[in-house]
């Protein structure tokens, strides 16, 4: 029965093949290579098919001959070192007119049955050597899961928060000689998930207002994570991930407020804090304030991820004032928007055409280089005389060591501006400068 199931299989060449994640299916028409009963499919590598296999290996396909109705259920797997299977893949992509787009390649998938069924033939078999182990499916769905959410919280870009958690933390032991353990990973763990929740809110507002559906240029930095795009999660599922690691950074924020000496306002410093950075984060672009749409974003941004994280940290551990944590505020605040105005050149155009008011779309790409270079250059300008004033000790002019990266995000930008491929190097070069200045002052105080 499986000879002729194969030979079905070689005479015909288009299945539907279906693939989830979670509760979230897609449907794929589909060209496909038979060897035997294992089947070879191709798309691209941001498509939604190949998104969901490289969680969810389960597919089903369907396949309809003028007699038979096959249903085929299969794990697929992404041939990450294709070279035996470059004959395979060109007849695929050439096939179903594929052809890279942007940072996106042509991907093959080899899928291998687990059991098929013909119900015009009675015939339904499982073919149990494909079958993993129930231990082994429970724990590849498990690590599956931790994937899928790391990806999907996109911890490169949390790391700059918890960087500016370690300036805040670094002023306060340079000043004071003070470093509260179980403080400092409190504050470390809350700001991150406050990072977390920020970007969920904003992929689903992003998602409600349909800038990422329209977004074309997407780069590793910039055009959301489309989770909900790719049909990886639900918007309610975005919503609700959101709204849960919100409330937990919020739990966080009044056990360390409760925990901090004083009375009255100066009691209640970092629950105002956390309250201010939490509205800026969650209605950046969320409904009904949309704080981008009004050119105030990369304001929020500056605030939120800057003084209100900095300083946040240092009175957590020192429960005072100081210019010290404000001055490197400012630094790090500029940092982290210049991320944010960088990653906007990309989507420039979905931006503009779903409203999204930010600076680089009022002052278009040319100018908001000038823009972007002026404010980078302000950062280094800032440290020197702060360093000079000692608002700031001398030695922290060693985070002028990140002008390593600075120069090649600013040089690159200023070059290729209106090439959002070419801009990926700025943008990975600006995260890289936040990070090292931040490690360097860190590293400098303790």
């Amino acid at each position: 029965m499986f000879e002729k199931i194969e030979k079905i299989l070689k005479e015909n060449n288009k299945i539907l093949v279906s693939s989830s994640s979670y509760s979230s299916s897609e449907l794929t028409n589909c060209s496909y290579v038979s060897e035997g009963l294992e089947l070879y499919i191709a798309n691209l590598q941001n498509s939604n098919i190949i998104r969901q296999i490289s969680f969810n290996p389960k597919v089903v396909i369907s396949l309809s001959t003028e007699t038979e109705e096959l249903t085929y259920y299969g794990l697929a797997e992404i041939i990450k070192e294709p070279k035996e299977k470059e004959k395979v893949l060109k007849k695929l992509s050439k096939q179903d007119k594929l052809k890279p787009e942007g940072i996106f390649g042509v991907v093959l998938a080899k899928i291998k049955p687990v059991k098929i069924v013909v119900p015009e033939w009675n015939f339904n078999e499982k073919i149990s050597e494909n079958e993993p182990p129930i231990v082994k499916e429970v724990f590849q769905s498990f690590s599956r899961t931790v994937k899928i959410w790391m990806e999907a919280v996109r911890l490169p870009f949390v790391s700059v928060s918890v960087g500016a958690v370690l300036v805040g933390a670094a002023v306060a032991f340079f000043e004071h000689g003070i470093f509260n353990w179980s403080r400092f990973f409190l504050t470390f763990f809350g700001i991150g998930i406050f990072h977390v929740s920020a970007d969920l809110f904003n992929d689903f507002f992003d998602h409600i207002l349909g800038s990422d559906e329209i977004n074309v240029k997407r780069t590793p930095f910039s055009g959301g994570s489309r989770f909900i795009q790719n049909k990886l999660f639900t918007p309610t599922r975005v919503l609700v991930g959101a709204i849960v690691s919100l409330l937990a950074c919020i739990a966080i924020g009044f056990y360390l407020n409760f925990g901090v000496q004083g009375t009255g306002v100066a009691g209640n410093v970092i629950i105002y804090i956390g309250l201010a950075g939490a509205f800026m984060g969650v209605f950046y672009v969320g409904l009904p304030f949309k704080i981008v749409h009004y050119g105030l974003g990369e304001l929020a941004i500056f605030l939120s991820f800057g003084p209100a994280i900095v300083f946040g940290s240092y009175y957590v551990q020192a429960e005072q004032f100081s210019w010290a944590p404000i001055a490197a505020s400012v630094l790090i605040g500029l940092l982290i928007s210049l991320i944010l105005f960088i990653n906007q050149f990309p989507d420039h155009d979905s931006d503009k055409a779903s409203g999204k008011k930010h600076w680089v779309v009022r002052l278009g790409l040319k100018k908001s280089t000038y823009i972007y270079i002026g404010f980078m250059s302000l950062v280094y300008v800032l440290l020197i005389i702060f360093a000079a004033t000692q608002i700031l000790p001398p030695l922290t002019l060693i985070a002028l060591l990140s002008l390593i990266f600075s120069i090649k995000a600013m040089v690159t930008a200023r070059k290729h501006y209106d090439n959002y491929l070419a801009m990926i190097p700025a943008q990975a070069m600006t995260i890289l400068t936040c990070l090292a200045f931040s490690i360097l002052l860190y590293l400098l105080h303790p």
